[in-house]
């Protein structure tokens, strides 16, 4: 059986040019996962890419409460994109979006205050861009053995040998062996034959393409406006169940002023540990910060020194 290989880069940015490439030959960039072809047009030349457009995903907020006459204003686990984003629901009933409003990023301000005997229930529906991790296919030949036990290293070709478990494929002279029977493969870097068989002649070893979405959450830009200088008001919150540890820049902006400054935070569950550093502004500080946890959320906290204060965010977290 022939293989069929396109022609291909694994440099980040190479792009073909018109006298590489044949008219309908096609060429791939393994680093930046884009196609290339050269068309022509009234006798000029080009070259044309194509890249994937990104996944997108879904994640599901959810919030309730019980109303008590009074409270208006309702913090939620994560600050949605707008109002439509946003499902409010009394003892059932979905509210319209002209019954509620959005105000500090992701606090939920009713029009008017929910009964003592109101159920409270707000979904908020994030929907975020998912880059696909990608393994090329590749193939290692191992040709002139005698009686080897295993196969690692650089092949005929000096490529070094590496497969993500579960994923490849072994030939031994042609014949496919098959997975834990005639071979192990489980650490991402040699296949071992086993008991005492050894092989003579030539291995292949195929490394199959994989795909996988990578955590957006756990690298999110947010930002918040803040109208007044009420203390500990939030400006970010994420799941204490799923991330032990965030790091944040934080900036802030109140007119021509500015305050730039990172925070690193880590929590047991019921209590926020953190420490500041790096601080800098080009006038006087914008406002401090704080940390807490408030029902299974983990909420970064800022008291503005001005009203009118907007705060832009970059937040690293590492899972529990």
């Amino acid at each position: 059986m022939s293989t069929i290989k396109l022609r291909r880069s694994g440099v980040a940015g190479k792009i073909p040019t018109t006298a590489q490439l044949d008219l309908g030959e096609i060429a791939l960039n393994t680093y930046d996962g884009r196609l290339y072809v050269k068309k022509e047009v009234s006798g000029v030349q080009s070259i044309v890419s194509f890249s994937g457009s990104p996944a997108s995903e879904s994640t599901v907020y959810l919030f309730t409460a019980t109303g008590d006459g009074g409270a208006v204003d309702f913090v939620l686990p994560t600050i949605p994109v707008s109002e439509q984003n946003v499902f409010a629901y009394l003892n059932g009933v979905l509210q319209h979006t002209s019954e509620f409003s959005l105000v500090n990023g992701n606090t939920l301000r009713f029009t008017t205050a929910p009964l003592g005997t109101d159920d409270i229930e707000v979904r908020v529906v994030a929907t975020e861009a998912a880059s696909i991790v990608v393994r090329d296919y590749q193939q290692y030949v191992y040709s002139g053995l005698s009686a080897v036990s295993s196969v690692s290293g650089a092949d005929d070709n000096n490529l070094t040998l590496t497969y993500d478990i579960g994923k490849v494929e072994v030939y031994a002279n042609g014949v496919r062996l098959v997975d834990g029977s005639d071979y192990a493969a489980t650490n991402g870097t040699s296949i071992v034959f086993q008991g005492s068989q050894t092989i003579t002649g030539t291995v292949e070893v195929v490394s199959l393409s994989r795909a996988s979405f990578a955590d957006h959450d756990s690298l999110k830009p947010v930002s918040a406006s803040f109208s007044a200088t009420t203390a500990n008001q939030v400006a970010d919150t994420f799941p204490a169940q799923s991330y032990r540890t965030a790091k944040y820049l934080v900036q802030m902006t109140s007119g021509s002023n500015f305050h730039a400054t990172e925070v690193l935070l880590i929590h047991d569950g019921t209590t926020v540990y953190m420490t500041e550093f790096g601080t800098i502004f080009s006038n006087a500080s914008l406002g401090t910060i704080d940390g807490d946890i408030n029902s299974g959320s983990v909420r970064l906290l800022v008291t503005p020194a001005n009203a009118n204060t907007n705060i832009k965010i970059q937040r690293l977290t590492v899972g529990v």
